[in-house]
């Protein structure tokens, strides 16, 4: 359906806020068709009653709103931007090895370093030769390891019954589910919640900052960084998600999250993939064990992360000010459209 509005008695960005407001919406819903699938259609949108103040001030409104949206948008392409960049170094150190490839070419230290926007003493760290692996050419001194070797613990979520819709209670300890898991780094959006007498229960199935959480089941692929920053010190993890816990003297749980939501490695994870029923990873924790990756020396790694750290502050920055900047719109929102707050 399109409604095209009357340019002299409705602005088209107010008319928006309008129908995203959640009265209007319930109102459409109420008087919704129930025969068969719930749907609207013209004749009820044409009938829906809506409060016009003048049309000055439905600009002035849809100014303010588009204004708080503009910036929440700003700020996701922001991130989007930092997000590619980070993307873009792992795969230039750890993928395609150019700071090695570069000397091994006998190419000149100063032009390495102006070319690949490396300091001197950062590209001493990358070795000046590759060497045959059985991935293929490594640098040399980097090794090939299990992911049981970088990980201090690979463990699941609880079983079905242990976590259920009946133990959930308006605030406690929050339950991680895929929802939370659509980007690189965990979303810290709404939460369902469970007692702190039951997160004990379900301690081998808690989760902190610093562990990635894997979904086996349903949306298989997912796979999320829990920052430094996240809202939460302490997580539970749903029955469809499982988790990997780096041991931080020998890896970086930066290279690994960008490794693991790389093409590369989200082949390994979906390589074990079960389509029969529900799509699932077969044996999901010994099979993330048994993975085997490119391990770089802890010196590069730990270089990595001295480049990571601020780009995903930053990027968590940026979320929590979009979080804010919703909740003002959201609470603005009805104030405005029922004249609580009228702008003159």
């Amino acid at each position: 359906m399109k409604l095209t509005p009357d340019p002299q008695k409705v602005d088209s960005l107010f008319l928006y806020y309008i129908f995203s407001s959640p009265e209007q919406l319930a109102y459409i819903d109420a008087h919704a068709i129930k025969v068969g699938v719930p749907h609207t259609n013209l004749g009820i949108l044409r009938n829906t009653p809506v409060i016009l103040p003048p049309l000055a001030e439905q600009r002035r409104i849809a100014h303010i709103l588009g204004t708080l949206d503009d910036k929440i948008e700003l700020n996701s392409q922001l991130n989007a931007t930092l997000e590619q960049l980070a993307r873009t170094l792992f795969q230039s150190w750890f993928v395609d090895f150019d700071p090695v490839r570069a000397k091994a070419s006998g190419e000149p230290e100063d032009s390495i370093c102006r070319r690949l926007g490396l300091m001197p003493e950062l590209l001493a760290l990358f070795p000046a030769a590759l060497e045959d692996s059985a991935m293929g050419e490594i640098p040399v001194g980097w090794k090939i390891k299990t992911v049981e070797e970088l990980a201090k613990r690979v463990a699941m979520g609880p079983f079905g019954s242990s976590i259920k819709v009946s133990t959930f209670v308006p605030e406690g300890v929050p339950v991680i589910s895929g929802q939370h898991l659509r980007t690189f780094m965990l979303e810290d959006s709404s939460f369902n919640f469970v007692t702190e007498e039951h997160a004990q229960q379900l301690n081998k199935a808690a989760v902190q900052r610093g562990d990635i959480v894997f979904t086996h089941a349903g949306s298989i692929g997912q796979v999320a960084l829990i920052p430094n920053a996240s809202q939460y010190d302490r997580y539970i993890l749903s029955q469809r998600q499982f988790f990997l816990r780096p041991d931080t003297t020998v890896t970086s749980a930066n290279y690994l999250i960008y490794h693991f939501s790389s093409d590369a490695g989200q082949h390994q994870i979906l390589a074990n993939t079960s389509s029969s029923g529900v799509p699932s990873i077969a044996r999901p924790v010994s099979y993330l064990r048994s993975i085997k990756m490119l391990s770089p020396d802890k010196s590069t790694l730990d270089a990595f992360d001295d480049f990571i750290t601020p780009i995903h502050s930053l990027i968590e920055t940026n979320r929590a000010e979009m979080k804010n900047l919703a909740v003002l719109r959201d609470e603005l929102l009805p104030k405005l459209l029922s004249g609580e707050i009228r702008l003159n």
